[in-house]
């Protein structure tokens, strides 16, 4: 069996070495760099997503806008992305093995954009697809999609283990690989938050925008915008359905393949967008986006609306 000399992998990616990458997780995130005709602006995360046979690089609305989706002011004064880098894996050649190499990523076609948004909420999702397909130069085993990673499904609750996994501040290990930063969902997953709402005396926050997404407690920093999020669990559940309750002292219980057992297992579960004001930032909560707004977006194809262009009134 071949072997990549530089990290002592097999070629097919079959197993977990001592001296390598030791998670699958670790080699999903991408590292995006944010360009105007001036140079480099910031960087941020992104991974690839696939759907229908079909593959997207998905990162933050405001990664390629450069502006905050809620306000849609700018967020580096004058300087917007006009194209970015993806610093995907390639090989140089078997002897040196490979490395991340920053490869140009048109964000406009014909100076409209060229990437996906929600269907319904436009811009006011901090989420957009660039369709894009895996290099035929990256490895196999790097950077896959990561709802292909696992097909497994978790209980997803809150107080689950989740980890946003990205470049902090521009770091990476190694030969560029991501971080990891831990924290807890910290919202009921199933519900939308609402950003901008007011105390009520009934029912939840009144007013405000709702988001399909959920929060998550954890201190990111600049950069993780647009890292994939994946939750945690430890326990026993119903593989079939997470969310059934599990019953060891039910007749053949014991006899059942579609029951984990004292499992630790991972799940993907979002797109991580950061803290989005000030009520969010003092409590250190982040949005994750759900898996199924991931999907409107890849399936419906609705191409952007220019961030720099006033649209027109129906």
């Amino acid at each position: 069996m071949r072997t990549n000399k530089m990290l002592g992998l097999p070629i097919t990616g079959n197993y977990m070495p001592e001296k390598g990458i030791r998670s699958t997780y670790s080699q999903s995130p991408v590292q995006i760099l944010m360009f105007d005709d001036h140079g480099l602006i910031s960087t941020g995360t992104a991974f690839f997503y696939s759907l229908n046979n079909e593959w997207f690089l998905v990162t933050n609305w405001h990664n390629i806008s450069g502006k905050n989706f809620i306000t849609k002011d700018p967020i580096s004064g004058s300087r917007f992305p006009t194209y970015i880098k993806a610093k995907i894996s390639a090989y140089i050649n078997d002897t040196n093995g490979f490395v991340p190499i920053a490869q140009r990523v048109e964000i406009y076609k014909d100076y409209q954009p060229a990437w996906y948004q929600h269907p319904i909420l436009g811009s006011d999702c901090d989420v957009i697809a660039i369709p894009m397909e895996r290099p035929h130069s990256c490895p196999e085993y790097m950077h896959n999609a990561v709802n292909l990673i696992s097909s497994m499904r978790i209980p997803v609750k809150p107080g689950n283990s989740a980890f946003i996994i990205g470049f902090p501040k521009s770091l990476s290990i190694g030969f560029g690989l991501p971080l990891w930063k831990s924290g807890y969902i910290a919202s009921e997953p199933h519900y939308p938050v609402k950003i901008g709402g007011e105390v009520s005396e009934i029912g939840g926050l009144k007013n405000g925008k709702e988001l399909p997404a959920f929060y998550i407690d954890s201190q990111t920093r600049e950069g993780m915008s647009g890292s994939p999020v994946f939750a945690s669990y430890t326990g026993n559940w119903d593989l079939t359905d997470p969310y059934q309750a599990v019953n060891p002292d039910e007749k053949n219980f014991w006899n059942r393949n579609d029951i984990a057992l004292g499992e630790n297992r991972m799940e993907f579960v979002g797109c991580y967008s950061g803290r989005i004001g000030s009520m969010e930032d003092g409590a250190a909560l982040g949005l994750c986006w759900t898996v199924e707004t991931i999907n409107e977006i890849c399936n419906s194809k609705s191409i952007g609306d220019h961030p720099h262009v006033v649209q027109a009134q129906p």
